[in-house]
């Protein structure tokens, strides 16, 4: 395991585990959809035409829906963010298909730093919902 990539499990893992244990309910399921993806995204590592990783595309597609469907859900702004930086790692697929072999780590490189923004979103989701009055759990009397 290279250092980046320990880095990022371990941005990762503080990042998950925090909205695990801190956020409410919109950043426990972001959070679950966050884990889900690191989890699934090895396993699904070898399927491929071509060069196209479409096991590894279709996770990224499916947490950009469960973002967008989070943020329409939940009124967090931060959800719609990233949904958003999700939206890129997906735009990666078609254009490294476009882009000659030696530009794929590029891309690769690229969804790194998307991560990385992702989770750091999440952590900001945290405070978010402990501190804007409007994320705040709402007593509902009938």
């Amino acid at each position: 395991m290279t250092a980046t990539q320990l880095s990022l499990l371990g941005l990762s893992t503080l990042s998950i585990g925090v909205q695990l244990w801190m956020g409410r309910r919109a950043e426990r399921l972001a959070a679950l959809a966050f884990l889900a993806a690191m989890l699934l995204t090895p396993l699904v590592d070898g399927l491929q035409i071509g060069g196209l990783r479409w096991g590894v595309g279709l996770v990224s597609v499916s947490l950009f829906g469960a973002l967008v469907g989070l943020s329409l859900m939940a009124e967090r702004w931060w959800l719609m963010a990233a949904a958003g930086v999700q939206l890129l790692t997906v735009a990666t697929y078609p254009v490294a298909l476009l882009t000659p072999d030696g530009q794929v780590w590029a891309s690769i490189t690229f969804r790194f730093v998307v991560w990385t923004q992702l989770m750091l979103i999440g952590l900001f989701g945290v405070w978010e919902a402990r501190a804007a009055p409007y994320a705040q759990p709402r007593l509902v009397v009938r």
